[in-house]
C-alpha cells in the first residue's frame, strides 16, 4: 500500500503550487481565447478544423505558453500584453477572413498604409461578438487579482507539464504527419485549406507560411516550371487553329487596333440581365449587350484570387498567372518580370501607347511599382484626377467622375488619341465593400429589407453599371470605335461571406444570387461572338483575350490558362491540377525575365 504522504505521479505533474488560483485562471483565460477564435473562424469557413485532436492539444499547449507570466510575482501586466496581442491577432484575422476566407498573409502584417485605405470596409467587417476577446482578457486579469503565486518548484512543474503537452502534440504526427507537413497538405486540399489556423493554432499557421515563403527555389523546380511553360505555350498556339466552340460565331471584322480593359470592383455575374423588385440591376450593360452580333459573354468565370484580391485579379486576367498562396506578389516581388496583355499587343503594334487609369492610390497593393513592371507607359492614380466627387471611399473619385474625366482627356487627345493604336486599362472603385452610394447618386431604389449588404450591393452595382455604360457607349461611338475591343471583367466576388445567408433568406434571392463565386467577362466589338455556356477560370481570361485579338502567335507567354472560345477547351473544375506552385516558382525566381 502506497504511503499517503508520498506525492502521486499525477500530483507531481500537477502540483498545487502550479495549478493555484492564479495560474489556473490565466491558463483557462488563454485557452478560452484560443477556442473562441477557433469557433468564430469555423463559422465563416468550415467546421472541419474542430474535428482534429490537434485543435485542442495544440491549443492547450499554446495556452500554457501564453500563461507563463502568471508564474512571476508581477507577471499580470505582461500577461495582459500577451493576451491583448492575441486578441488583436484573432480579431484582425477574423475580419480579414470574413472578406477573404483566409488568414492574413505574414507579409501583410506590415502593410499599415494599405490597411488604412480600407477603413470603411474594416469597420463593416467587425461583429459585435468580437468584443468577447477583450472581455475575456479583462475578466481573466480581474479574477487573477493580486494573489501571490508560490514560486517554489513552480517552474520545474511548469516545464514538466509543458513538456508532456508538447510530447502529446508530437505524438499526433503518428496519425497526421509532421505538423508543418500536415499544414501544407491541408492547404493543398480545397476542402481543408482554411483549417490549419484551427487545427494547429494561428501562430503555427503563420510560422508555416513564413517558412514556406523563404524556401529557396531549386534548379530542378526552375527547370520543371520552364518546361511546363514551353509545353503550355505550344498547346495554346496549336489551340487557335481549332474550330470555335459550339454556339460561337467568327465575325468578319477588322482586327482590333485599340484594346480597352475595364476591371470593375466586386462585379459578380448574377446581376447582369437580372431584375429585383421589377427593376433592372444593370440596365446599361443589358442594353449594350442586346446587340449579340458584336458581343461575347462568359457569365461563369470562377474567381481564383488569393490574398491580394484585386491585384490578384489583375495578375490572373491581364497577366495569365496564378496568385501566390503565401505572399501578395506585388508587395514581395514588384520588380520582377510579369507578362501582360499590353506586351503582346505592343509586339503587334510597336508604336502603341499603354495607359493605366485608376482612381486609387499608387501605393495600394503597391500598384504603382507592379504596373510599371507590367509595362505601362503612363499610369494615372488618385492624385491625377479631380476628387471633388468622392464616395464609397473618402478620397477616391467616384466611378462616374473618374470615367467622365477619362472621356474628357480622350477627347482632348491626351489619352489614347483617335486613330492611334493604344492599350487602356481602367480600374473602378465605387462598388467596393461596404457599397456606399449617397442618396443623390443612387439610380435604383429598393423598398424591401434584405439580409446584410444585399440592397447596398445592388445599389452600388447599379450605379457602376451606369458609369461604365456611359463610358463604353462613348468608346463605341468614337470614329475609331469599330477598331476598339472592350473587355469588361469583375476583379473578384463581392458578397463573400454573406452569399449563403442571402440565398437562404428567401426563395427569390436563392434564384437571383449565384451559388458559386462567378464574375463576368463581357467583350464588346469582339471578333468572336456568342455566349460561353460553361465555367471558365479567371486564369483563362488572359489566354482567351489573346486569341480574340489574334495575339497568341506573337505572345512570348500565352498564359497558364486556355482559350475558352475553342472547341478543345476543358471547362473549369475545382478538381483540376493546382498551378499555384508553378506560378509561384516563376514569380519567385523571375523566370520570365
Amino acid at each position: 500500500m502506497a504511503d499517503k504522504s508520498t506525492p502521486s505521479r499525477i500530483s507531481r505533474l500537477f502540483p498545487k503550487s502550479l495549478w493555484s488560483h492564479r495560474f489556473t485562471v490565466a491558463w483557462i483565460g488563454c485557452f478560452v481565447t484560443i477556442l473562441l477564435f477557433d469557433l468564430l473562424w469555423s463559422t465563416i469557413t468550415s467546421y472541419r478544423g474542430l474535428s482534429y485532436v490537434t485543435t485542442y492539444l495544440y491549443g492547450a499547449l499554446l495556452a500554457l505558453l501564453m500563461a507563463a507570466p502568471a508564474l512571476c510575482r508581477r507577471g499580470r501586466w505582461l500577461l495582459a500584453v500577451i493576451m491583448l496581442i492575441a486578441d488583436g491577432l484573432a480579431i484582425s484575422n477574423l475580419m480579414y477572413g470574413r472578406t477573404y476566407f483566409y488568414p492574413i498573409p505574414p507579409a501583410s502584417y506590415m502593410l499599415a498604409g494599405n490597411v488604412a485605405e480600407f477603413g470603411d470596409a474594416i469597420v463593416h467587417s467587425m461583429r459585435w461578438f468580437d468584443i468577447l476577446f477583450p472581455v475575456i482578457t479583462i475578466v481573466t486579469l480581474w479574477l487573477m487579482g493580486n494573489r501571490k503565486q508560490s514560486e517554489r518548484k513552480c517552474w520545474q512543474a511548469y516545464a514538466a507539464t509543458t513538456g508532456v503537452a508538447a510530447l502529446l502534440c508530437g505524438m499526433c504526427a503518428i496519425f497526421y504527419g509532421a505538423p508543418l507537413t500536415h499544414i501544407e497538405d491541408l492547404k493543398s486540399n480545397c476542402y481543408h485549406r482554411t483549417t490549419p489556423v484551427v487545427a494547429y493554432t494561428l501562430p503555427m499557421s503563420i510560422l508555416s507560411d513564413i517558412l514556406e515563403s523563404n524556401v529557396p527555389v531549386t534548379d530542378e523546380e526552375k527547370a520543371a516550371a520552364l518546361a511546363w511553360v514551353d509545353r503550355h505555350n505550344t498547346e495554346n498556339r496549336q489551340s487557335v487553329t481549332m474550330p470555335l466552340a459550339d454556339g460561337l460565331v467568327q465575325r468578319d471584322s477588322v482586327t482590333p487596333r485599340r484594346m480597352v480593359v475595364i476591371i470593375v470592383e466586386s462585379l459578380e455575374a448574377w446581376p447582369i440581365g437580372k431584375s429585383i423588385e421589377g427593376k433592372e440591376i444593370t440596365p446599361y450593360l443589358n442594353r449594350l449587350m442586346a446587340d449579340t452580333t458584336r458581343v461575347l459573354y462568359a457569365p461563369q468565370v470562377m474567381t481564383q484570387v488569393g490574398p491580394g484580391r484585386s491585384i490578384d485579379g489583375q495578375l490572373l486576367m491581364t497577366a495569365g498567372m496564378m496568385p501566390m498562396r503565401d505572399y501578395v506578389y506585388s508587395m514581395r516581388f514588384p520588380d520582377h518580370t510579369y507578362p501582360h496583355l499590353l506586351q503582346s499587343f505592343k509586339a503587334k503594334y510597336p508604336d502603341a501607347q499603354a495607359y493605366l487609369l485608376s482612381g486609387d492610390r499608387a501605393t495600394t497593393w503597391n500598384q504603382g511599382a507592379v504596373e510599371q513592371s507590367f509595362g505601362f507607359d503612363r499610369m494615372q492614380f488618385r492624385d491625377s484626377w479631380d476628387n471633388s466627387e468622392s464616395f464609397g471611399h473618402p478620397r477616391n473619385p467616384s466611378d462616374g467622375s473618374l470615367l467622365r474625366q477619362i472621356v474628357a482627356r480622350m477627347e482632348d487627345g491626351d489619352i489614347a488619341p483617335a486613330g492611334e493604336p493604344s492599350f487602356v486599362e481602367v480600374i473602378t472603385y465605387s462598388s467596393h465593400f461596404p457599397f456606399v452610394i449617397p442618396e443623390e447618386h443612387r439610380r435604383i431604389s429598393l423598398s424591401e429589407n434584405y439580409y446584410g449588404h444585399m440592397a447596398d450591393y445592388v445599389t452600388a452595382i447599379n450605379y457602376t453599371d451606369y458609369a461604365i455604360g456611359e463610358f463604353i457607349t462613348y468608346l463605341l461611338n468614337r470614329p475609331d470605335g469599330d477598331e476598339t475591343m472592350i473587355v469588361v471583367v469583375g476583379d473578384h466576388d463581392g458578397l463573400v461571406s454573406e452569399r449563403y445567408p442571402i440565398r437562404d433568406s428567401s426563395p427569390e434571392l436563392a434564384e437571383l444570387v449565384d451559388l458559386d463565386l462567378y464574375v463576368p467577362m463581357i467583350v464588346f466589338n469582339s471578333p468572336v461572338t456568342g455566349r460561353i455556356g460553361y465555367p471558365i477560370g479567371q486564369l483563362d481570361v488572359y489566354t482567351t483575350v489573346l486569341d480574340l485579338a489574334s495575339l497568341t502567335s506573337s505572345a512570348r507567354f500565352t498564359g497558364m490558362g486556355a482559350s475558352a472560345v475553342r472547341s478543345g477547351f476543358t471547362p473549369y473544375s475545382p478538381e483540376a491540377p493546382d498551378l499555384t506552385p508553378i506560378s509561384s516558382t516563376i514569380i519567385r525566381a523571375d523566370l520570365l525575365k
